[in-house]
């Protein structure tokens, strides 16, 4: 599996979910799970220099890239979905970077130890209903139970189906579900 290839790591992940509830349950409970790791990233000490690092970044965009630990993830994970593909990279950048935001906001609102209670709840809730997606509609383990960084394709596969859902990208949905059925023939 290329780690810059988008239809190697969308058929990947994706023949893990075929099951449209399973799908659309990751399409809902993904992103909570990636804003509730930014508050569990943001509870991890950092030092001055991340702050100059951000802060020319924070400037520019008004406040809308918070000075954060979990800021330069937020890109990186982004940027690395760009390479995949740019149009969904975009799409994944605008919502993952959003996410951030609010996870970096509900911080400064509401204190760290209350955004990291709740953050925790809304964390656990959503691997369970996950699991339970594989478990009784998908009828197969997770990806990540295969390999631990699907973890980190996860957001990607989640814009990519809701943009498939659209009607974008056809080409590339029929590669993504022909190489799906070589792998899940193996």
């Amino acid at each position: 599996m290329a780690i810059f290839n988008l239809v190697d790591q969308a058929s990947s992940y994706g023949a893990y979910h075929n099951n449209t509830v399973n799908k659309f349950i990751h399409i809902v409970f993904v992103p909570l799970i990636l804003l509730t790791a930014f508050i569990f990233v943001d509870n991890l000490p950092h030092s001055s220099f991340l702050e100059d690092l951000l802060a020319p970044l924070y400037s520019i965009s008004n406040g809308l890239i918070p000075i954060a630990l979990s800021t330069p993830l937020a890109i990186a994970l982004s940027l690395y979905y760009c390479i995949l593909d740019v149009r969904v990279g975009l799409a994944s950048l605008l919502w993952i970077n959003a996410a951030n935001y609010v996870a970096v906001y509900s911080i400064n609102t509401y204190g760290l130890e209350l955004a990291t209670y709740y953050g925790t709840i809304v964390h656990v809730v959503s691997w369970i209903s996950q699991f339970i997606g594989h478990g009784v509609f998908e009828g197969r383990r997770p990806a990540l139970i295969s390999n631990i960084f699907q973890v980190f394709i996860a957001p990607f596969f989640v814009t990519l189906e809701v943009v498939f859902m659209f009607g974008f990208l056809n080409r590339t949905r029929i590669e993504v579900d022909h190489n799906i059925k070589i792998k899940k023939n193996k």
